[in-house]
């Protein structure tokens, strides 16, 4: 939708529209909520997970980090329930996930994107910042172990 001004030209108020030429940094702004194909499908994987971790028991984060850290292999389901139980616990904000199946993208939806991309990509300080942007000091530490995992074990279940 274009933005338009109201002009009134002489004395008898006649107005005339004029449309503002679209904005430059528009197509930047809603570029990053175009996502890829892969990135959709993880996205729709990370929603359900989001979803069916809501159904599990709240787990202290400490004492869940320390089994999973400490047990050798650990499935995507108890990963990701740990860390979107974190989240909800330790977010510097609410955090708003969309339901499964739904087009469009959330804010805190597009960070999940850059996180997974951030670790795909082995850029662990953008990883850790990431992290850092969105979820308490005190958290940090187990949320950066949990969502590095989750991601690892979001790739063996791709390649299965």
């Amino acid at each position: 939708m274009a933005a338009t001004s109201m002009r009134t030209d002489g004395p008898s108020g006649s107005a005339a529209v004029l449309a503002f030429p679209r904005c430059p940094t528009a197509d930047r702004i809603a570029a990053p909520r175009q996502l890829s194909e892969t990135q959709r499908l993880d996205l729709e994987r990370l929603r359900w997970l989001a979803l069916r971790s809501q159904l599990a028991p709240k787990p202290d984060l400490d004492q869940a980090c320390y089994v999973l850290a400490g047990q050798p292999a650990v499935s995507l389901d108890r990963y990701a329930t740990a860390f979107f139980r974190g989240l909800c616990d330790n977010a510097t904000g609410e955090m708003t996930i969309y339901r499964p199946g739904a087009r469009a993208v959330g804010d805190d939806e597009l960070w999940l994107i850059r996180l997974l991309d951030a670790w795909r990509g082995g850029e662990d300080k953008l990883a850790g910042a990431l992290v850092g942007w969105r979820v308490k000091g005190s958290a940090r530490r187990w949320m950066r172990f949990l969502s590095a995992r989750m991601v690892e074990a979001l790739d063996e279940t791709r390649a299965v």
